[in-house]
């Protein structure tokens, strides 16, 4: 593990939205982190600044969402475990033997390249900043740690500050959601299996020890990350403190009481008491990390399975409509045959039925021909079928000569 690259990441509520950003921008004069030291502050780089005129992350947050840049109903109040993440923070660790042996500009390079490949792997995150410190010690919490992050040695490591968006493909639209963003099944593996082809093969960074955390504990944040990583140191304690408190026992049973007091020292008794309830108290907090992670999940699925439930609703709507428009339809086409479908017993009643319309049809023809060619010459010559053609409607008045009427009302 001594040549690994740590990324690890933690989402912010709205009302924690200031702690990443004077951590980030160092805006306070004094800090509570013994391990900032201030005078140093201007050597950090700012690698990307998406902020316009001075602005807070959440003034970013609240620009963007208001733009139209992306959409999402936003929870703020109530449980702070379902409170929508406004921000989901990238925090990259180099191993301080790389890292020390490069000049600023390839620190800087390197810090680059390692936000491009979080852009390009997460293509709709909203970058706001991205900052390397160079004032802050790393304080290992054990010797594996250690091997990465020297005890009061100064780490050059990068903070990225995004909102955490998706592509809603059904909506056509993007969304803020940190649940769908690292969806699926071991997304944080495939992040870091990601990232160590993009830049860590580059720079002979090992892989790192891969581990199977479940999907339950796939989002650890900062703090649940270095529970986890002291979770050895714990263990070895605990096991330490077991064998001493057995060794005392046996002890015990062979002195006298006055000489109790004086080997078993009241003192460090004490210590190694408070030692056992820190180590239950990191226990505690450990677990209940997991049951958030836990929580979460659960809550997420059942957020999918009510989309689903919606969605089979809908299908059975429109198989309901489609199977009405086809009996419609078939309905139809049967009055359309019953209409076409004439039938006739005896066929050659048919077939004459058949040759007399043909006959009437032709005659018919004959009869148009004959009117169209002699129609002038009628109309001069019979001012009766003159009268008949416009009581009849087929000629009207002002398609009759003045001539041509008096000659009919002479004829009437």
């Amino acid at each position: 593990m001594s040549n690994v690259c740590v990324i690890r990441h933690q989402s912010y509520t709205k009302s924690q939205t200031h702690f990443p950003f004077r951590h980030n921008m160092r805006t306070l004069q004094n800090y509570s982190n013994t391990n900032i030291d201030l005078s140093l502050t201007k050597s950090n780089s700012v690698i990307e600044n998406n902020l316009l005129n001075g602005e807070t992350y959440l003034k970013a947050f609240s620009r963007l969402h208001n733009s139209g840049a992306f959409t999402g109903q936003l929870k703020v109040q109530g449980d702070e475990k379902k409170q929508t993440k406004y921000l989901d923070e990238f925090l990259v660790y180099p191993p301080y033997e790389t890292i020390s042996k490069m000049t600023l500009t390839e620190q800087d390079a390197f810090f680059q390249k390692e936000l491009k490949a979080i852009q390009k792997y997460f293509s709709d995150i909203i970058i706001l900043s991205a900052v390397v410190h160079r004032d802050e010690v790393f304080r290992p919490i054990d010797e594996d740690m250690k091997a990465l992050f020297p005890e009061g040695k100064i780490t050059p490591h990068m903070h990225i500050t995004t909102i955490p968006i998706v592509h809603d493909k059904k909506s056509d639209c993007k969304k803020i959601s940190i649940s769908e963003l690292w969806k699926g099944r071991n997304s944080y593996r495939k992040f870091q299996d990601y990232m160590y082809n993009s830049v860590g093969k580059e720079y002979g960074f090992d892989r790192g020890e891969t581990l199977d955390f479940g999907e339950a504990t796939k989002h650890l944040e900062v703090e649940a990350f270095k529970l986890q990583e002291a979770s050895k140191s714990l263990a070895k304690l605990e096991s330490a403190i077991i064998e001493k408190e057995q060794e005392i026992s046996e002890r015990a049973k062979t002195l006298e009481p006055e000489e109790h007091i004086n080997i078993l020292n009241v003192k460090k008794v004490v210590e190694q008491q408070k030692v056992i309830h820190y180590a239950l108290k990191q226990e505690k907090e450990k677990n209940t990390l997991i049951q958030k992670e836990k929580d979460e999940l659960i809550s997420t699925l059942k957020e999918k399975d009510d989309v689903i439930f919606n969605q089979t609703k809908e299908y059975q709507k429109q198989q309901q409509k489609l199977f009405e428009t086809e009996k419609q339809l078939s309905e139809e086409v049967e009055r359309s045959n019953d209409l076409l479908n004439i039938k006739i017993s005896n066929e050659e009643l048919r077939n004459e039925m058949i040759n007399q319309t043909k006959k009437k049809i032709r005659l018919f023809d004959l009869l148009i021909q004959t009117i169209t060619k002699y129609l002038p010459e009628l109309i001069s010559k019979c001012p009766l079928f003159i009268r008949d053609l416009v009581n009849h409607g087929i000629l009207s008045d002002r398609d009759v000569s003045n001539e041509q009427k008096q000659n009919r009302r002479r004829d009437r």
